[in-house]
């Protein structure tokens, strides 16, 4: 798994856009099938500060690397709509 902040939105009139927890994960080929954001969020939301959970889960079948097989962060997808958690 991987988390990064992602910028929302763009820049206007000086202020900054802001910055949202992304968490980024594949799949082990004997994990169970439910692994919905939901499903990642709520055990992580009972141990973490709200402001340390990621708002965003996005499923991945491999992360992406550098020639220099270190993560290649500008690389990955934009989650979508289906990533965020629903409260």
């Amino acid at each position: 798994a991987v988390v990064v902040a992602r910028q929302d939105g763009h820049e206007q009139d000086g202020q900054g856009a802001d910055k949202r927890l992304v968490a980024y994960y594949t799949r082990a080929a004997d994990a169970g099938s439910d692994l919905s954001a939901e499903a990642l969020r709520s055990p992580l939301s009972a141990v973490l500060p709200d402001y340390m959970v990621p708002s965003a889960y996005v499923l991945m079948e491999a992360f992406p690397l550098t020639p220099n097989g270190k993560l290649d962060r500008k690389a990955l997808p934009a989650p979508d709509g289906d990533a965020y958690a629903r409260q």
